[in-house]
């Protein structure tokens, strides 16, 4: 047991953090199921600073309550690129996504998140375990998610990747992207940011507090802007 990480938790939940309260019950449902997401450092997984970070679940009631703002049909799938132990797949997974697929790089990371799907007996998720910035299947996802995963020497790959899957099949992407460090490199590659959850936490004691911020790659509407533009 992470004792100091404990003792923390107990702390906030003694100095009445209303956020700590609100993800109580998230936090008390997972365990009691024996689900694993307690935080994993890089040394912990067997990863290297330059191609990753260290693990933190973003699943929960932020997340709950974003998708639920969201028109997900029961053709759309979704793909969380770095999805460590599936938390937020445990999430995705309660919406109508026909699948709930995850990458992640590290072996141990991987094995956790696919016995937490198994436990949950969700059949319709699973968990590829390799690089992201080499994961190029991305053809079949309309939905990505993703949790600050990953440094921008492997961000620029996966963007690259996603954007090689728009050629090859047109359509309507949407991007959601907690903690989004890397802002500039998701605009830049022509998604337009579409909204962002508010920060109600006046002092964020780590990046589990930050907003989601939502992208949209929509194929039809930039070929009739496009067209426009022409035609006037």
């Amino acid at each position: 047991m992470n004792y100091p990480a404990v003792f923390r938790y107990l702390r906030r939940l003694a100095s009445g953090d209303p956020r700590t309260w609100k993800y109580l019950p998230y936090q008390l449902s997972m365990n009691c199921r024996g689900i694993d997401l307690s935080g994993a450092s890089q040394k912990d997984s067997g990863l290297s600073e330059e191609r990753s970070y260290g693990y933190r679940d973003s699943g929960g009631p932020d997340l709950d309550r974003l998708l639920q703002t969201l028109s997900i049909s029961r053709s759309d799938t979704v793909l969380d690129l770095g999805c460590g132990k599936a938390g937020a797949m445990l999430t995705l997974a309660k919406y109508a996504f026909a699948r709930v697929d995850g990458v992640e790089i590290s072996p141990q990371l991987a094995r956790i998140g696919q016995n937490n799907l198994q436990r949950m007996r969700l059949s319709h998720a699973k968990i590829f375990c390799c690089d992201a910035a080499e994961f190029t299947d991305l053809d079949p996802y309309i939905y990505f998610y993703m949790y600050n995963p990953f440094p921008e020497i492997v961000m620029r790959s996966v963007m690259e990747n996603i954007m090689s899957s728009l050629t090859r099949r047109s359509r309507k992407v949407t991007l959601i992207y907690k903690n989004s460090l890397l802002h500039d490199l998701v605009v830049g590659a022509g998604f337009r940011k579409v909204a962002e959850t508010r920060q109600t936490h006046p002092h964020p004691p780590s990046s589990i507090y930050a907003p989601f911020s939502i992208y949209v790659w929509d194929s039809v509407a930039r070929a009739t802007s496009r067209e426009c533009f022409v035609r006037g």
